[in-house]
């Protein structure tokens, strides 16, 4: 399995890493650990929360007009 810091999974995901860290002090983020104390995230884990909290949106998509 592919590991990301906390840096990447903010790259990734498209959020601050405040917001990681305060989403992962809430227990809502996605699933992280701790690898000689740094934050660390599976790659895999990141996108599957993404992917899983895509599905719970109640967003709209904008259309676009040309």
């Amino acid at each position: 399995m592919y590991v990301v810091t906390l840096e990447q999974a903010s790259e990734i995901t498209g959020l601050t890493v405040k917001t990681l860290r305060n989403l992962r002090s809430l227990g809502q983020g996605p699933p992280s650990f701790l690898l000689r104390r740094r934050i660390r995230y599976y790659r895999a884990d990141v996108t599957a929360w993404i992917d899983a909290a895509a599905g719970r949106t109640n967003v709209t998509p904008i259309r676009r007009i040309s």
